[in-house]
Parts: structure tokens; C-alpha cells; sequence
């Protein structure tokens, strides 16, 4: 696959090689689109290389490939970190991507309708720009009160690795996301005395209803209108908390214009109805020995996990990197930037179908858009 156009340069850079910079960089090169992926870390998928041990996909692996080349027959509906690991590499092997690694993308220039990017390893310049960084390298610390004189370990779910540095200790996890709730699980499974905190509650539906994947489902009802989606949404929930019982988990309402990723699975509403793991509400403030809750009530700790989210990798952009009100790259098309017809950003749609389809799905339509320019 070519690097370079004519004139010794990529027509494209694409900015990340995880699963949304692999995916873009397969469909350029079927379109014969000279391109070059710039990649910070060692490997493709790097940032997913650093997730907790015992991560694995919600989402089915039918829904889950990149373009291209679907899964193998034996890897898990719900792929294992290392079946997903060992996927990216066998996916770069298979289509030869250009990849750069350890070059950081620092800074983004426009030169005419062209751009320079500054990278860790010189200067590049480029016709199009395809924004692949993602979110998992920009973790959202909450700004709560108090939280600096905490004297126990503090650390964001994208520092957290494995429970057993943590067995009989004392930890709340803050944030009902689902690596939040994973999180929690094991930590609970392992001797921790583990709580929740949870501020505004979550949509929680199965992993499976009758043993379909909840995100099939999610993909059949994805041509609804979104108001519809979350109510169907809200009903997959209903329909699992009642096949045991009622869910502890308090529900989230409102009908935002964001996504609203639901809580997939129910281990975690298992262990807060068994009282394995303590459902607290949310914090006011961090003490040094732990934190006081919202209803008054004080509890000491020994860690605290920040399970608090992520927030699109934008920053090296300057000026360039503008953000909708959800925090994601502004766009018109679902891929373009609002301002440059040239720029684009992959990985920035989210909804019941699962990050990884959107991606496949979005990939295809950038690499459409680009060629229609810089195409053979």
C-alpha cells in the first residue's frame, strides 16, 4: 500500500491507528488513496492495549468487524481484549496499512487549503486530515470538591488494570458507566469492599433478551427516530430488571441530545441486590480519609476509581479541534468537519448499534468523500 502520492507525499494522514485509523486506512487503500497512519504508541490499538485485563466487547462480533475482514469463526461473540488485540494486528497484517508508529501527532497548521502536522518525528503535509484519536486517551477527571486531600490512591478507570492490588481495601468507584460497573464486579469478586456512587442513574438493559445480543436489537430499531430509540431503550431495561425481579440501579431520565451509552448487562444490579457491592448516591465532596455523600452520610475509603468518562482527543488540534455540544469533533455528515471540507473525524458516533459498527459504517463514507478528491 502506498504512502505516498506522485510528489513523494500522502494525499491523506490519518491521525491514530486504533480501530478507527485501521478502518479508514483499509478503505483508502482499496481506493487507491496514497495515505500514511500516524500511530504514538508501539501498536495498532495501542490506547485498548493499556484497558483493564478483563475488559471485554459489549457488542457482538458480527457488528463489531472492520471493513474488510469479519472475525474468526473461534473468537467469542463478545471478543476478549486479547481476541480484539490479536483481530488489529491480524487486520494490519492482512491489508499491509502504512503505518507510522511511535510519531505523536502535536499540532495541526492549515497552509492554504492544505495542512501541516507536527508530529514527534517532523513535519507533514497533507491534503486531507483524518482525525482517528478517539476518546480512550483523554479521560475526564470530575471536578469535585475536596478531591486533592483524599490520602488514599485516586486513579481514573484508564489507569486501572486488575483487582488484586486491591483485595480487602476499601474502594469506591465513581460513575456507573460500563467499565465502571465491570470494574466494580471484579473488584467486589476479589475481596474488595466495594461501593458505587451513582449520581444520575443509568439505562440498564441485558447483555442478551431470549439470547439475542441486546445490540442486534439495537441495530434493528437504529432507523427509528432517536426519541424512539431511547424509549425502546428504556423497555429492552425494563424487560430484563423484570425477568430478576427489579433492578436496584435508578433509572436516568431525560431524553438528552447526546448519546446515552445504556448500562449493558446485569452483573452489577446481581451484586448491589445481593449487598456485595454498596449502591451510594453521588458525591459532595472528598474528605482526606473519604467522601460525604449527597444525603449527608460520610464513609471512609482506602482508594477511589474515577469511572467519569472520556472525552474525544482534540486538543493537539489548536483552533482546529472544535467541538459539538457533546464534546465530539463539530461535523456536518456525520464525518466532515463543520469548517474544512478536508477534515474529517472517525470514531465520533455513538448510539445502540455500538462504537465499533459506527465506526466501519463511517469509515466507508470518509474514505467515499476523500476519494472522490484524491482517488486514482
Amino acid at each position: 500500500m502506498a504512502y505516498s502520492g506522485p510528489d513523494g507525499r500522502p494525499d491523506v494522514v490519518i491521525v491514530g491507528a486504533g480501530p478507527g485509523g485501521l478502518a479508514v486506512s483499509q478503505q483508502l487503500g482499496v481506493r487507491g488513496v496514497a495515505h500514511v497512519v500516524l500511530e504514538k504508541g508501539p501498536h495498532p490499538g495501542w490506547m485498548w492495549r493499556r484497558t483493564y485485563d478483563s475488559l471485554r466487547l459489549h457488542t457482538g462480533k458480527h457488528l463489531s468487524a472492520l471493513p474488510g475482514m469479519p472475525f474468526p469463526k473461534n473468537v467469542s461473540l463478545f471478543p476478549s481484549r486479547a481476541e480484539f488485540m490479536a483481530y488489529l494486528e491480524s487486520y494490519v497484517g492482512r491489508f499491509d496499512l502504512p503505518i507510522r508508529y511511535r510519531v505523536e501527532a502535536r499540532e495541526l497548521r492549515r497552509d492554504g487549503n492544505a495542512w501541516h502536522i507536527e508530529t514527534s518525528d517532523g513535519s507533514l503535509k497533507a491534503q486531507a486530515v483524518v482525525v482517528a484519536t478517539g476518546i480512550m486517551s483523554h479521560p475526564v477527571m470530575p471536578d469535585i470538591p475536596g478531591l486533592q486531600e483524599f490520602q488514599g490512591r485516586v486513579l481514573h478507570s484508564a489507569a486501572y488494570r486488575r483487582p488484586e492490588e486491591f483485595a480487602n481495601a476499601r474502594v469506591l468507584v465513581v460513575g456507573i458507566g460500563n467499565s465502571g460497573a465491570e470494574i466494580a464486579v471484579e473488584l467486589a469478586a476479589r475481596g474488595a469492599r466495594t461501593a458505587v456512587s451513582v449520581r444520575s442513574g443509568a439505562n440498564n438493559v441485558p447483555l442478551k433478551i431470549a439470547g439475542v445480543p441486546t445490540q442486534y436489537l439495537g441495530w434493528a430499531i437504529s432507523w427509528l427516530p432517536r426519541g424512539a430509540q431511547q424509549r425502546l431503550t428504556r423497555l429492552f431495561g425494563t424487560v430484563g430488571a423484570a425477568m430478576r425481579g427489579g433492578s436496584p440501579i435508578p433509572r436516568k431520565r431525560g431524553y438528552g441530545a447526546c448519546p446515552d451509552v445504556p448500562l449493558i448487562g446485569m452483573k452489577l444490579a446481581n451484586a448491589l441486590r445481593s449487598g456485595s457491592i454498596e449502591l451510594r448516591p453521588g458525591v459532595r465532596r472528598f474528605t482526606s480519609t473519604g467522601a460525604v455523600f449527597t444525603d449527608g452520610e460520610r464513609q471512609d475509603f482506602d482508594a477511589i476509581v474515577l469511572a467519569t468518562g472520556y472525552r474525544a482527543a482534540l486538543d493537539w488540534m489548536g483552533a482546529f479541534g472544535g467541538r459539538d455540544e457533546c464534546g465530539f469533533g463539530d461535523r456536518q455528515d456525520r464525518v466532515r468537519s463543520a469548517a474544512y471540507p478536508n477534515l474529517y473525524f472517525v470514531g465520533h458516533n455513538y448510539d445502540g448499534r455500538g462504537g465499533l459498527y459506527n465506526i466501519a459504517s463511517d469509515a466507508k463514507r470518509i474514505a467515499r468523500l476523500v476519494s472522490a478528491v484524491h482517488g486514482e
